[in-house]
């Protein structure tokens, strides 16, 4: 078993991967099995969550482990191209910002994690008013800054 408080930045041995999930990230504790079996836990600094791509290490073996967040069911919404406007991207957000939803946003494009159910989404979504397409598909979710804006977040490496 190997136990780790803080990210390591510049790995020099052997990598695996640590699939987990990004609810588990965000608490900043974890313990799982590493794909070679090995029992792993990471208990950060209060506060802390654990970031996509971050690494953990070296093990007593000199294994480094390098999380990555497994994709997750979202719901993608884009305002469709007769409303895309300042105006209703801004009521969109306000909309989705009153529920404090997680959202990332990508491009022209907004991506709701299913967290609380994909029938109370299309409804937070629906009472907007606004004429969007959806579309349910599976991504990864980085959490790496607040507000989840993508290519944001990665000073830290």
């Amino acid at each position: 078993m190997s136990v780790y408080n803080a990210p390591a930045y510049s790995p020099t041995g052997k990598v695996i991967e640590l699939p987990i999930k990004r609810e588990e990230a965000m608490r900043g504790r974890l313990r799982a099995t590493s794909p070679d079996g090995s029992d792993v836990i990471i208990d950060l600094q209060r506060g802390s969550s654990i970031r996509n791509g971050d690494f953990f290490g070296p093990s007593e073996e000199g294994v480094y482990y390098q999380v990555t967040y497994e994709p997750e069911k979202v719901l993608k919404i884009s305002l469709r191209s007769d409303a895309a406007n300042i105006e209703n991207a801004l009521r969109l957000g306000y909309s989705l910002g009153n529920y404090h939803l997680e959202i990332l946003f990508e491009g022209e494009s907004v991506y709701l994690p299913l967290t609380i159910g994909l029938e109370k989404v299309q409804n937070i979504v629906r009472r907007t008013g606004l004429p969007v397409h959806e579309e349910i598909l599976e991504k990864v979710i980085s959490t790496d800054v607040s507000g989840y804006f993508e290519g944001e977040g990665d000073e830290h490496r």
